[in-house]
């Protein structure tokens, strides 16, 4: 079975070597589980997906302004009927610990902007695969955006940690 599982892989990448990598699609993680994601986090990616390009606006909590913890929270709310709690600092007491090379898309990792135990900046990954580690936040500047983070030289440095709250 491991070595159709391969050829699969091979054959995939030799015959779209020619089209463009879609980040979109929900795909297998690079977790130390080899399942594929489930249902919930397919929920949740799809939801957040649905509100790239909303605006920031502090305090926001709808697809009219978000702030980077009234995001995750309704995207939680929506796509599973789960109440988070509303902050960044509160989202942060929630769920367990994740490594970042062991996150799966739904999970929430965290920002400080300066040393201390203050959170600032929460976001809801995506995928991570290949090094990279694609999330969806809502920032200041851009509204709801979807980025690689590790391949920011803005928010890698900040990462604080991780958490899996399904």
């Amino acid at each position: 079975m491991k070595k159709l599982h391969w050829f699969c892989y091979l054959f995939a990448f030799m015959s779209c070597s020619t089209s463009k990598f879609v980040v979109d699609k929900p795909s297998r993680t690079s977790s130390s589980s080899d399942s594929s994601i489930s249902a919930a986090q397919t929920s949740l990616v799809k939801e957040a997906t649905k509100l790239l390009g909303s605006p920031y606006k502090y305090g926001g909590t709808n697809p009219s302004g978000f702030d980077c913890s009234g995001f995750t929270w309704y995207v939680y709310s929506k796509a599973l009927n789960m109440q988070l709690k509303r902050t960044s600092k509160d989202q942060a007491r929630m769920g367990k610990n994740v490594h970042v090379e062991n996150l799966q898309p739904g999970d929430l990792i965290f920002f400080k902007f300066s040393s201390g135990p203050k959170i600032n900046h929460v976001s809801l990954v995506t995928e991570n695969k290949r090094g990279r580690l694609i999330v969806i936040h809502s920032t200041t500047s851009r509204g709801v955006i979807k980025e690689d983070i590790l391949g920011s030289p803005y928010w890698k440095p900040k990462i604080a940690f991780a958490k899996r709250i399904i």
